[in-house]
């Protein structure tokens, strides 16, 4: 408990001394002018705050004459499109380029990605009211002009975007001042034994951060891949992280959080299908580069694939992941960068959805009525502000018994992911929960139940007791063929605690948000398990070749080096490059460069470079030429010039 409470104090301190820090800054004159780019009008008898994009429009934020600094964006929206934070692009543009500096989806970049919404709790980014208030506190600077866009890709409308921009003008930068950037990326299908790429990009500046995300497409624990930065050209990263949930600060698994400098936003169960966002801010550490950088992550971990006609799981231990990965790389630059990859098209960036919308169906008029329900219900769409644009489909009911069916289509054969997303409240019932279609006939839930467990909280989640609390709970994978489909719910009791506030006695009702139905991007996932354990089977055998023939290849072109000059080589790159003062430092001889074939020492099948020790550990009367074959701290596995293998110590 002492070390509870001392380590709180520290904690404590360290913020308050960097508040205090950050406080001390506004007690000397600022430079400049204040401005605000908003989208409020100047009309003190209308509410239209707000700007309206339809499908396919971009509209102009902003468009400022420099030279000045953003300071501050803040952005609310409301859309019929759910997933709005990954149809919506918001750009940047500095000093008139026609290439965007900041190109990303707005959920990703405010730190939520999968178009799923997070509550954000950081130094240059704050998230609140449940993924709907979005601040970026970022600084911006420009010399000649900035312009800000948004752009609407979705399908449906964006009804209101409201936005501040806060920002000063300014008589001049200062001569050291950098461009921000921030761009997106994606892969999907991966690239096989590859590392996923969140950056890649030429001149001199310094990364301060990074958004990632998982969608997996296998089961088990996702987070043993390695960070890397190569910084200025280097072909062995100089930077080398030691597992996903360590980059994102955390230790031992991953679990909801949100601090100044990392966090983890969105993470679901270790499973197929699993969302995970983190980000890691390198405010206090940027990583400087002067030339290029490239910044990567493995994509390596552990793996379970079940049989969809056997039921057994195959595990893996480290091996390849297919996940769908997204990040956006966050950093400054003196000049405004390049593209280095087309931004990925809304079809690439977000699977196909078919949204049940019960609350939609209820407002039908009942020539047009689609639900079907037991005697005496009454379906309705209610006001309620943790519901999709603030309503709900609410269904009163006191007895046991009750049913609703909710029908829907499906036109395209595949796998799809089911997830209910009720509205809890005090007064719900226990429902049982079924699909049914083509050849399907299931039961997901026995037991759904609705009450709200949240009751105790002064302040519930998402929003208080009045309202209810907004959860999704996912219902399974299915192998679904086209067809229609309806959703039962079959009410079959009542939690103990709820309550019924016509009756007094136990709640029966149902409160439903909505009900989604993705289709996953890949299928049988089985069958690319047995196709992957071949093929890498396979290349772990050409890679052990391959480095078995260099390292021969490298101990005959040291032997010869030393059969001219009388000694072994300082370092391997002496086999391919001849130093200047070579015939005053050593005995002159007739050497004939390169002694190795082309111009420079390869690195391994693994990414490193090739060891040299003189005089040797195992050859102690010669050298040891080897391959650490992708671990330096297990000798037994490594590929050298001696036999046998040495044993590991």
């Amino acid at each position: 408990m002492m070390r509870r409470i001392i380590l709180a104090l520290i904690i404590a301190g360290s913020l308050t001394a960097f508040a205090q820090d950050q406080l001390s800054v506004i007690t000397r004159k600022q430079p400049g002018q204040r401005m605000r780019n908003s989208s409020g009008l100047f009309d003190p008898e209308s509410n239209a705050d707000a700007f309206h994009i339809d499908p396919g429009e971009t509209v102009v934020l902003a468009d400022l004459d420099g030279p000045g600094e953003i300071q501050h964006i803040w952005f609310t929206i409301g859309a019929y499109e759910r997933r709005y934070p990954r149809t919506m692009v918001f750009r940047i543009y500095w000093d008139g380029a026609d290439v965007p500096s900041v190109e990303s989806p707005i959920g990703d970049f405010f730190a939520a990605g999968n178009g799923m919404r997070a509550n954000v709790s950081t130094l240059p980014i704050e998230v609140t009211s449940y993924g709907r208030a979005l601040n970026c506190y970022w600084k911006m600077p420009f010399a000649r002009k900035a312009r800000l866009t948004m752009t609407n890709e979705g399908a449906e409308a964006i009804t209101s975007c409201y936005f501040y921009i806060d920002w000063a003008k300014l008589d001049t930068l200062p001569p050291e001042t950098l461009y921000f950037h921030a761009r997106y990326n994606q892969e999907w299908p991966v690239t096989p034994f590859a590392p996923y790429t969140l950056l890649q990009v030429d001149g001199d500046g310094q990364y301060v951060g990074s958004v990632i995300s998982l969608h997996c497409s296998v089961g088990s624990w996702f987070g043993e891949s390695d960070d890397h930065f190569y910084i200025d050209g280097e072909e062995e990263p100089s930077l080398i992280g030691t597992g996903f949930e360590d980059y994102f600060s955390d230790a031992w698994n991953l679990r909801l959080f949100s601090n100044l400098n990392a966090g983890i936003t969105i993470r679901e169960w270790n499973g197929e299908d699993a969302r995970i966002t983190g980000y890691k801010w390198h405010i206090q550490d940027p990583v400087m580069f002067k030339k290029s950088l490239k910044v990567d992550v493995e994509r390596r971990s552990y793996v379970a694939v079940t049989d969809p006609k056997t039921g057994q799981v195959a595990p893996g231990d480290f091996k390849y992941r297919a996940d769908f990965c997204s990040s956006v790389a966050f950093w400054y630059q003196r000049t405004i960068a390049a593209p280095w990859r087309p931004f990925p098209k809304l079809r690439e960036r977000l699977m196909p959805e078919i949204w049940v919308e019960p609350r939609e169906m209820a407002e039908l008029p009942l020539e047009k009525a689609v639900l079907r329900t037991s005697p005496g219900l009454k379906p309705q769409s209610v006001s309620n502000r943790t519901g999709w644009r603030k309503l709900m489909f609410y269904m009163y009911n006191d007895k046991p018994g009750a049913w609703i069916e909710m029908p829907f289509q499906i036109d395209e054969e595949g796998r799809y992911s089911t997830s209910i997303l009720p509205i809890l409240f005090r007064e719900n019932g226990i429902w049982k929960v079924s699909l049914k279609g083509p050849g399907f006939d299931k039961v997901l839930d026995p037991k759904f139940d609705l009450w709200d467990p949240y009751l105790a909280w002064k302040e519930n989640y998402p929003e208080n007791e009045v309202f209810g609390t907004n959860i999704e709970k996912k219902m399974g994978i299915f192998d679904l063929r086209p067809g229609d489909y309806v959703f039962r719910f079959e009410c079959v009791g009542a939690h103990p605690f709820s309550i019924d506030a016509k009756t007094g006695k136990n709640g029966y009702s149902l409160r439903l948000d909505g009900i989604s139905v993705r289709r996953l991007p890949w299928g049988d996932m089985s069958e690319w398990y047995r196709d992957y354990l071949k093929k890498e089977e396979a290349l772990f055998a050409r890679k052990i070749a391959q480095a078995k023939a260099t390292v021969a290849e490298l101990a005959k072109s040291i032997q010869a080096f030393q059969k001219d000059w009388g000694r072994y080589p300082e370092t391997l790159d002496l086999l391919v490059t001849r130093p200047a003062d070579l015939n005053r430092s050593w005995a002159s001889r007739a050497g004939q460069w390169p002694y190795y074939k082309g111009d420079r020492i390869p690195l391994d099948p693994w990414g490193q470079k090739y060891r040299f020790l003189d005089p040797g550990r195992y050859n102690p009367g010669s050298f040891d030429v080897w391959s650490v074959h992708g671990n330096s701290r297990n000798p037994s596995g490594w590929i050298g010039n001696w036999t046998p293998l040495p044993s590991k110590k």
